[in-house]
């Protein structure tokens, strides 16, 4: 039994499909073969002959000096999503998976790379939140066009490829649906796109999306006029012609965003679009003849329901059991490809947990929730069962074979299941232990900083901070930049992982690299939480790569410390409503006025907003930290444990975005 470390970038896993019928183009890049030293890997495998490794930002490098120093060459692929997850060699080529992707290589120098969710994440009624859908100043100019850039390698000679469109735009007059536009001549589709999305309030990246969607506008390295014409297939019934009258990039762009708005019936408009109510079920066909028939759907915002009233069709169970190929002839295609390019493309917080293995010469997979699918040759996925049990916050976390050679998975809670025929999954023992440890927290005082407040971010008592920092009486002077300690004792499970390495593994010890991995799993649970290469899979491999505990890799981008859980005391934070007043909210909570004021540094208060955030009490429960380690920021942190940004800055109300975090410190993150 080996004991490895369970973190949240171990949970981010994936394979690669062709997108919205137009695939983009295999990333078959050339040998470099400029030497250098060893670099910082995190994963290592080899085939006998040639050693190949991942670094901690995904970049793929290879040696044929069985990985001396000075003999590592940079293949120039990189899986930056998330970073590389797991390495290893099949039997016939390298695989790497990370997030939503894998990239694979017969020889470990030249690779290709795929991307493919098992797609049991998806949800038919909430394909995308309105928060995401409906936001301008999403993307500024300049990252569009980098994006675009970075999905264009070589546009054909004679074609205009979309990063480098241009089209003369003209003014149009603010609406109900859009502020006004301000045309100008040449603007580039980056522009274009930027301005459309401030001007009707809906995100660049949902745009983008569209394109490649409808027209595969986005990867084109050949694009016909037509492309451009229909850009958003706006106008574009399935069952009539495109109507000529909204022809033109900058026309179709902006009557799509224009529309998305129009759906939501606003004040002003008619009531005209009612028939996929949000909050209430819907029949959505699955196809334009309507004797394929209809699912029901429970439609849960309004994003969800403009793609319904923009493409009328839900993916069928055929069309989303194979979710990297066709369905059958009642399939369609366009919701469910939306939602696995945004995730794909702009999503790096949806964790879907994908991981492979073999099993009798075919490929492997099970997602986070436990669904398994088989293929045969990596393209094509059949659904073959599920493991019961798991899911929800208690997903997969590792996948593979005990050393008795029975299929086994770990959860993220320590739940561990093993089976001889993928249909009757049994519990299997494992160790568990914790272990304490304590941490201390360095605080700067920050203007509006109060005791009360950074005890109750941190989940001690007052009387703890008082006494630790010897403030004088009770706390209450404190002065801006005056450092304070927190020292706090949280337990760290540990779970013995019944997982073996794969034999391709390569230990990072072996080749003079420093394994910081620990020997512990930490509870790491959470509630959420492209190519055209028609060549066959038929390998494929043990996901997790670790050796001994004294040996073995990370199997993860980053080998993440184990949470730091603790009881304390968490803030009750209300949300400001139409008619509230700190009075009557302070008679809700048996609270006063001044304590609210104290705690939420109100200034005035007779003045709160709709939609305030206020602390208006605590009530113990389990919390849980992630200890700040060297470049570190509120967004890394969010992306490796898995929660949003906005849940970190409401549980650590001292930090922005942009904070400089203190190695050593602690962020909560649940």
């Amino acid at each position: 039994m080996k004991a490895f470390v369970l973190s949240a970038g171990a949970l981010l896993l994936g394979v690669l499909v062709a997108i919205g019928g137009y695939p983009l183009s295999g990333l078959m890049t050339p040998s470099a073969y400029a030497s250098e030293p060893t670099p910082d890997l995190e994963h290592a495998a080899t085939n006998g002959s040639t050693v190949v490794g991942a670094d901690s930002a995904g970049r793929l490098w290879w040696s044929d000096g069985d990985g001396e120093d000075g003999t590592w060459v940079d293949s120039g692929v990189a899986l930056g999503k998330n970073g590389v997850t797991s390495l290893i060699w099949t039997g016939e080529r390298f695989i790497a998976t990370s997030f939503f992707s894998f990239a694979r290589s017969d020889d470990g120098k030249d690779w290709t790379v795929r991307v493919f969710p098992l797609g049991e994440a998806f949800d038919p009624g909430d394909i995308i939140s309105d928060d995401e859908f409906f936001q301008r100043g999403s993307m500024s100019a300049e990252e569009i066009q980098d994006f675009l850039d970075s999905k264009i390698s070589d546009c054909r000679d004679d074609y205009v490829c979309l990063n480098e469109f241009e089209e003369d735009t003209f003014d149009r007059d603010k609406t109900l649906l859009c502020q006004a536009y301000d045309g100008k001549d040449d603007e580039s589709a980056a522009e274009i796109l930027y301005n459309v999305s401030e001007a009707c309030g809906v995100a660049a990246e949902v745009l983008i999306v569209l394109l490649q969607k409808e027209m595969g506008l986005v990867t084109h390295t050949w694009p016909s006029s037509w492309r451009f014409d229909k850009a958003t297939g706006y106008a574009c019934p399935d069952t009539a012609p495109c109507d000529e009258r909204y022809f033109g990039f900058y026309n179709q762009v902006y009557n799509a965003a224009k529309q998305f708005k129009r759906y939501a019936n606003p004040p002003g408009t008619s009531r005209f679009f009612t028939w996929y109510p949000v909050g209430k079920q819907s029949n959505v066909r699955w196809h334009p003849r309507s004797s394929c028939g209809t699912s029901p759907v429970t439609i849960k915002n309004q994003a969800t329901a403009g793609l319904y009233y923009y493409t009328p069709y839900a993916p069928n169970e055929p069309a989303m059991a194979n979710l990297t190929g066709t369905g059958d002839s009642c399939s369609s295609y366009g919701n469910r490809n939306f939602w696995r390019l945004y995730n794909y493309w702009f999503n790096p917080t949806t964790e879907f947990g994908t991981y492979i293995t073999t099993d009798d010469e075919a490929l492997l997979a099970v997602d986070g929730d436990g669904y398994l699918a088989r293929s045969t040759n990596g393209v094509n996925w059949l659904r073959v069962g599920r493991i019961p049990d798991v899911g929800g916050s208690n997903r997969i976390a590792q996948f593979g074979y005990t050393d008795e050679g029975r299929l086994a998975v770990l959860t993220a809670k320590g739940d561990a299941f093993h089976t001889e025929d993928m249909e009757d999954w049994d519990a299997l023992e494992i160790e568990q232990t914790s272990v304490p440890q304590t941490f201390v927290t360095n605080h700067t005082v920050k203007s509006g900083d109060t005791v009360w407040a950074i005890a109750s971010r941190n989940g001690v008592s007052v009387s703890t901070v008082v006494k630790e920092n010897d403030l004088p009486g009770d706390g209450s002077f404190i002065r801006i930049g005056q450092e304070l300690t927190i020292t706090k004792t949280g337990e760290v499970p540990q779970f013995e992982s019944p997982i073996e390495a794969h034999s391709s593994h390569v230990s990072l010890a072996s080749l003079g690299i420093d394994d910081q991995s620990a020997t512990t799993v930490s509870d790491d649970s959470s509630d959420d939480s492209s190519g055209e290469d028609s060549g066959d899979d038929s390998g494929g491999g043990d996901s997790d790569s670790e050796d001994s505990s004294e040996e073995s890799s990370s199997n993860s981008s980053r080998v993440l410390q184990p949470l730091v859980t603790q009881q304390g005391d968490a803030d009750t934070v209300y949300v400001v409503k139409r008619g509230d007043t700190l009075i009557r909210i302070a008679y809700r909570y048996d609270t006063t006025v001044s304590a609210l004021r104290d705690a939420n540094t109100i200034r005035n208060v007779n003045f709160i907003v709709i939609g305030q955030r206020l602390i208006v009490g605590s009530d113990s429960q389990e919390q849980k930290f992630h200890t700040v380690e060297s470049g570190d920021t509120v967004e890394l942190i969010a992306e490796l444990r898995e929660v949003s940004t906005t849940t970190i800055l409401a549980l650590n109300s001292s930090l922005e975005t942009n904070s400089e975090l203190e190695v050593g410190s602690l962020v909560r993150v649940e």
